[in-house]
């Protein structure tokens, strides 16, 4: 999806190599500070009432991508 093809309200997501994702920019920039992850964020937009199972099964095929 991207944000040219949707009229609906997105939300970003941070996500990292290990599937981990977040809604908050604040901790998504900590967790990088911290190298919590061992790698940076992506991000990645969904619309803004997409559940937490789409958010789950989109990052996964991002990252087997």
């Amino acid at each position: 999806m991207t944000i040219e093809n949707t009229s609906e309200p997105i939300k970003p997501i941070y996500y990292w190599l290990d599937g981990y994702w977040i809604t908050d920019k604040e901790e998504a920039d900590l967790m990088d500070e911290i190298n919590a992850f061992g790698s940076t964020h992506g991000t990645a937009f969904f619309p803004s009432d997409a559940s937490p199972e789409l958010i789950d099964s989109e990052i996964a095929a991002l990252l087997a991508a």
